[in-house]
């Protein structure tokens, strides 16, 4: 029979195995996640959100000499109504033909719906983004509504997203220069390079080891032009 210390060093042990956090599979299928305020990953494929751009997840906003998580709470509030409404998401590409705006390296960009409700004008009227120059009218009815309601990132001093990206900013305000590069950039078992936002479920147990050659980025668009994947992305997204 096994002794009281060897019996309880079983237990032990069967109890760490229950609560070892491993590493996620680079081959794990994501069917459905959310990467920022404006960008989806469906069935492997990165989606821009057509109509709306929304603060990049580095991105801060200012308010009576306080800075923000906006972009952070941008892509919350996008999960949440994602996480609500999985069953009833669909997306269709946009046809107009052109290159939209906001629409990192390889990245789709379609017209997305839950139910009967335009994702892009739900994170608009919430205050939750910008209308695209160029977007339909509706779109930009719908950023005038929060604007003038004071809702959202519209209770707050900040620079666009576009020009947030390209390093526009006011010296008098802090928020433009000051930047939460909270996207881990890690490296995975057989040389990928992925990166892995906050609202990703195993984003809390990674950590980043700069000798590795692993960082941080400040936006999705950062590390897709610097190379990076996403876990489960569909061959040919490469840009």
């Amino acid at each position: 029979m096994l002794s009281r210390v060897a019996l309880l060093l079983l237990v032990l042990a069967a109890l760490l195995a229950m609560h070892r956090v491993t590493f996620p599979s680079e081959t794990a299928d994501q069917r459905l996640s959310v990467i920022d305020g404006d960008t989806l990953q469906v069935d492997g494929e990165v989606i821009q959100v057509y109509g709306v751009d929304a603060p990049e997840l580095g991105q801060l906003c200012e308010s009576k000499n306080r800075l923000s998580p906006c972009g952070l709470n941008a892509a919350l509030a996008l999960d949440k109504i994602v996480s609500l409404n999985k069953s009833s998401l669909r997306c269709s590409p946009w046809k107009d033909g052109q290159s939209a705006p906001q629409s990192p390296p390889a990245t789709a960009v379609e017209i997305c719906e839950v139910g009967d409700e335009d994702l892009a004008m739900l994170m608009l009227h919430s205050g939750n983004g910008l209308a695209l120059p160029g977007a339909f009218p509706d779109y930009l009815d719908a950023e005038r509504q929060a604007r003038d309601a004071r809702l959202g990132i519209w209770q707050t001093d900040f620079v666009a997203p576009w020009d947030w990206r390209a390093g526009v900013h006011s010296p008098s305000r802090p928020s433009d220069s000051t930047r939460d590069c909270n996207i881990k950039g890690v490296i995975g078992a057989d040389g990928q390079r992925l990166y892995y936002v906050p609202t990703d479920p195993p984003y809390g147990a990674i950590t980043i080891d700069p000798k590795r050659g692993e960082r941080g980025f400040c936006s999705d668009e950062e590390a897709r032009q610097a190379g990076w994947r996403r876990i489960g992305e569909t061959a040919g997204a490469d840009g």
